[in-house]
């Protein structure tokens, strides 16, 4: 036990057992250090706000990619997320009205949209607007607002007026954490806010997410799991008992 230690003492050492061991339990930290475990959570949670580690239910891993810049995470698992938006893409018809929030993983399924399909695209991202404006069938609708360069979407009050005034067909939302008990997680609280907005707007919410989002859980909250009626993931991985969990919260899950 080490005790009377700084914040910044245990911030360090946080990132050291997470690079030595790739896990560390509210618990262990509040022994070591003598501390409540709801001190060791807040711990937990700074540095998941900054994007240090990731949390998950009663525990730290070290940071997923989803902490990494835009251009850097669109290439992590570059091949997985695209069979996985094939997936995705698939599920839209002809005539829907599609709400695109941010992220890599949504951009993915825009890349894997047939070209000869004809639909309205909502979006808050200017790469999904310009890789949806490829296509001369489809209505490419770009929410204008305060761009965030971390998250690379528009957010603020002009997105939020005109997400109330649409009614989506399907909703492709990006998630930075997905997480049966918690819900769906995002980093940043503006985005927190878009996303929730665009689900609240739609009929059908669409997830798709690579393992390192399963059980994952960022800083903000953008809705329960139950606003999530499809979730796309990956076949193989770490993440079988999290998406056992997730189906039996009411979610359709396909593997891919």
């Amino acid at each position: 036990m080490q005790a009377t230690a700084s914040p910044d003492e245990r911030r360090s050492f946080i990132l050291k057992a997470l690079q030595e061991t790739g896990r560390l339990t509210t618990a262990q930290l509040s022994s070591h250090f003598d501390i409540s475990e709801d001190s060791a959570r807040r711990d937990f949670r700074e540095l998941s706000a900054e994007g240090m580690i990731q949390r998950v239910h009663g525990a730290a891993l070290p940071a997923t990619s989803a902490s990494q810049p835009f251009k850097s995470r669109y290439k992590v698992s570059s091949g997985t997320k695209a069979r996985l938006a094939k997936l995705a893409a698939a599920r839209i018809r002809e005539g829907q009205v599609v709400l695109f929030d941010g992220g890599t993983t949504n951009l993915a399924v825009a890349n894997q949209i047939s070209k000869t399909l004809a639909f309205s695209a909502i979006t808050s991202s200017p790469q999904i607007a310009t890789a949806l404006s490829e296509s001369r069938n489809v209505e490419v609708i770009l929410l204008g607002g305060v761009f965030d360069p971390r998250s690379q979407m528009t957010v603020g009050s002009a997105v939020l007026d005109a997400v109330q005034r649409v009614r989506a067909d399907v909703c492709f939302t990006g998630v930075h954490g997905l997480d049966a008990e918690i819900g769906l997680t995002t980093p940043y609280y503006d985005e927190a806010l878009t996303k929730a907005a665009m689900i609240a707007a739609s009929n059908v919410v669409i997830a798709v997410a690579t393992n390192d989002k399963i059980g994952f859980c960022a800083a903000h909250k953008i809705s329960e799991l139950d606003s999530v009626d499809l979730l796309i993931a990956e076949r193989s991985g770490s993440a079988h008992t999290q998406l056992e969990e997730i189906e039996h919260c009411g979610v359709e899950v396909v593997l891919g």
